[in-house]
C-alpha cells in the first residue's frame, strides 16, 4: 500500500514542478511522508513545503485561512464583502459555544435564507459540501459532516454566476482564472437528453461527468438557457479553468483579493471569489496554493503555475 501511494504521488504534477524548479535553481530537495513534505536546502539554508503550504506565511494566519468561519468573521468585521459562514460545533463539542444546541440556530438560518450550503469548517476541495432546502435535508447533511468533522460551516446558498481564483504573492495578483462548470445551452428545440448526448459526443466522453438524479430529461431548454451539470465550481468536481481576459472583471477580482490578503497579512495564498447577482464576494482564502488541476489543463497553464511556484521558492531563499 505504501509503495503504491508513493508511486501515485511521484507522478503528481505538483511534485514534478517542485523538482524541476529545484533543479533549475540548484536547490537540494528531499521528499518525505509520501511526498507530502519537501525539505529544500541551498547555501546552508533550509526551508520546508508541507502539502501546498510554503514557509512564507505565519502559522496563525494559515490557521485563520483554514477556519472558514474565523476568516469570515475577520473579513466581515473589516468591511470586506464575503460569503457568510456560521459556525456549528458537533453535538459532543457544542458545550464550548455556550449554546443549548444546534438545531434551533440552523432552523433559523434555513427560514431566513431558504437554501443553505453545509460543509466542514476546515477542509478544501469540495468534499462533503452539501446543499439543503428543507429541514430533513439539513439534518441529514449535518449528520454526514459531523461524522467526520468536529465543526461545520453553514452558508446561504448563492446562485453563482461565476467563480474566480486569484493567486497572490507578496501583494501582487499573479494569476486570475475562472472555474467553469460543464454545461449545455438550450436551442428551444432539443430536450435535455438530446443536448447531453451531443455534449458527450462533442467532448468525446466515455462516461458523463455529472449526476442526473432528479433531472427531467424530456425538458426542452429555451434558446440560450443554461443547464449546469453541477452547482459546485471545484476543479476536482469537473469544473474547467479558464483564463480571464476581461479587464473590468480582473480589476474587481484584484482589488477584492488584495484587500483580503493585506488585512490578513498573508504573503502567498489563493483567494476564491464569487459573482452572485452583480456583487463580488470572497468565498474563502487558501493558504495552501493548489494549482494541480489548473496546471494539468494544458502546457501554457503548466508553465504559468510553475512560474508562480518558482517565484515563491525564490522568495524562500531571498533569490
Amino acid at each position: 500500500m505504501e509503495a503504491e501511494q508513493n508511486k501515485k504521488n511521484s507522478k503528481s504534477i505538483y511534485r514534478r514542478i517542485i523538482k524541476e524548479i529545484c533543479a533549475e535553481l540548484d536547490i537540494a530537495a528531499q521528499a518525505f511522508s509520501y511526498d507530502w513534505v519537501f525539505r529544500l536546502n541551498k547555501n546552508g539554508r533550509t526551508r520546508y513545503l508541507i502539502g501546498y503550504k510554503f514557509d512564507l506565511n505565519t502559522d496563525s494566519v494559515q490557521s485563520i485561512c483554514q477556519d472558514k468561519c474565523a476568516a469570515y468573521d475577520i473579513l466581515s468585521f473589516c468591511g470586506i464583502p464575503c460569503v457568510e459562514h456560521f459556525l456549528f460545533l458537533s453535538p459532543q463539542n457544542v458545550k464550548y459555544t455556550g449554546e443549548d444546541g444546534n438545531w434551533k440556530r440552523m432552523a433559523d438560518l434555513l427560514e431566513k435564507y431558504g437554501r443553505l450550503v453545509l460543509k466542514p469548517n476546515e477542509g478544501t476541495g469540495g468534499g462533503n459540501v452539501l446543499y439543503a432546502s428543507g429541514q430533513a435535508e439539513m439534518e441529514c447533511a449535518a449528520d454526514v459532516i459531523f461524522k467526520k468533522s468536529r465543526s461545520m460551516a453553514v452558508s446561504p446558498f448563492y446562485d453563482i454566476r461565476h467563480e474566480y481564483r486569484a493567486v497572490c504573492l507578496d501583494g501582487q495578483v499573479k494569476l486570475v482564472y475562472s472555474k467553469e462548470i460543464p454545461h449545455i445551452a438550450g436551442d428551444s428545440r432539443s430536450n435535455v437528453a438530446e443536448l447531453i448526448f451531443k455534449y458527450i459526443d462533442d467532448n468525446r466522453l466515455k462516461t458523463p461527468p455529472f449526476d442526473l438524479n432528479g433531472v427531467n430529461l424530456r425538458d426542452v431548454l429555451k434558446d440560450g438557457e443554461i443547464f449546469r451539470f453541477n452547482w459546485k465550481h471545484n476543479l476536482e468536481s469537473g469544473a474547467t479553468p479558464r483564463a480571464v481576459d476581461d479587464a473590468e472583471v480582473t480589476g474587481h477580482i484584484t482589488r477584492l483579493a488584495l484587500s483580503a490578503v493585506k488585512e490578513l497579512n498573508i504573503r502567498f495564498a489563493s483567494v476564491d471569489i464569487i459573482l452572485a447577482g452583480n456583487e463580488y464576494k470572497i468565498l474563502e482564502i487558501n493558504s495552501g496554493v493548489m494549482m494541480e488541476h489548473f496546471a494539468g489543463f494544458n502546457n501554457e497553464n503548466y508553465e504559468t503555475a510553475k512560474s508562480i511556484y518558482k517565484d515563491a521558492i525564490k522568495k524562500l531563499f531571498g533569490l
